[in-house]
């Protein structure tokens, strides 16, 4: 399954999906490949995630909380097995029950989202710089040679 970073602008602006029903109401209109066996949109919302896909990536999902990316999945896979092997701290997973979720389970899941969200952001500008480093090292060893030819 791959996993690529991209927005999500199509649910962005739909807030927080801690509930079942909010992620399953993303599938809907959807390119989702799956209607039935283990990989229906419902099953996918138990385990955690929304639909981010189109029509060239129609697996695409996204967990609401750790933020994990899937895509290409096969009919016979189980959502949660895979979100579970893909990133075994989600606190999503530490649920016991997606339906009978609390206020605390809600704020508990909202401040780990941010956690991911940050981590996230964090690897992502520190390989950045690790680039921009690499470049100017680069440029300052072509210069040095310039210089010195």
């Amino acid at each position: 399954m791959a996993n690529t970073y991209e927005s999500c602008d199509r649910v962005k602006e739909k807030g927080a999906l801690y509930l079942v029903e909010d992620r399953a109401q993303t599938f809907v209109g959807s390119n989702w490949p799956f209607e039935s066996g283990p990989c229906t949109p419902l099953k996918m919302a138990e385990a955690g995630f929304y639909y981010c896909g189109s029509a060239q990536t129609p697996d695409w999902v996204r967990c609401a909380v750790c933020h994990q990316d899937m895509e290409g999945w096969e009919e016979s896979d189980n959502p949660r097995d895979e979100h579970k092997r893909c990133q075994p701290g989600c606190d999503y997973l530490k649920l016991k029950d997606p339906y009978t979720i609390t206020v605390g389970d809600i704020l508990d899941l909202e401040k780990a989202a941010y956690e991911h969200y940050i981590r996230q952001e964090g690897d992502k500008l520190s390989a950045d710089l690790d680039e921009m480093v690499g470049d100017m090292r680069e440029q300052l060893v072509n210069a040095e040679k310039t210089r010195t030819s």
